[in-house]
């Protein structure tokens, strides 16, 4: 038996709703793991002016990000180095090119700090983080807070050919899932309203 055009409606509302429910606990999973305990590590972290180090607590492979800000940061003159317990200089990884300063920067607790880099220790210990600015010129801050990058990528397209960084996949859908968990929901309403006013006889 074929359903009828109101079964059709009722189906596709009730897969919409679905996907509503779906995004609504998707953007509480987000936000509750990673975009809040990131705000709240920022506003923690302790900023120091460019030209001085400092010392932070890592445990063997955690993965933290540098946060910069001001004139030397925002023209990229801002160099920095991390150097752990053993007097080896840890490599440092740039961000994806959709990033948390690109989404989220109104979430951070300090106005302008934006994510320069990422490192992750290679063993337990007092790491020493020391930025500068390359000219000598321009003046800036920097703190040691969570990481935003995130490691990794997700394939995605056929065959998964295409990859996206995870740090893009969680900014994007910290901003979109709550959007369509609100917007879902009440597009059907609407709908729905509009269709009952045309249903009834004048």
């Amino acid at each position: 038996m074929t359903p009828t055009s109101p079964e059709r409606v009722k189906g596709k509302d009730r897969a919409a709703l679905a996907v509503a429910a779906a995004c609504a606990v998707i953007s509480v999973l987000i936000w509750s793991l990673w975009v809040l305990p990131i705000v709240r590590s920022i506003d923690e972290a302790r900023s120091t002016p460019t030209g001085r180090t400092v010392a932070v607590e890592l445990a063997e492979g955690e993965t933290v990000g540098i946060w910069a800000s001001g004139t030397s940061a925002a023209l990229g003159t801002m160099t920095c180095s991390v150097v752990d317990s053993g007097g080896s200089e840890l490599p440092q990884w740039g961000g994806p090119t959709l990033g948390w300063e690109d989404v989220l920067w109104w979430m951070s607790p300090r106005h302008g700090f934006a994510q320069q880099s990422q490192i992750t220790s290679r063993a337990a210990g007092e790491h020493l983080v020391r930025c500068e600015d390359a000219l000598g010129t321009y003046e800036g801050e920097f703190l040691v807070a969570a990481d935003s990058f995130g490691s990794g990528a997700i394939g995605l397209g056929r065959n998964g050919g295409s990859e996206y960084p995870i740090g893009s996949i969680l900014v994007y859908c910290a901003v979109i899932c709550p959007l369509l968990a609100v917007l879902i929901p009440v597009v059907i309403l609407l709908r729905r309203l509009v269709a009952r006013r045309g249903l009834t006889p004048r």
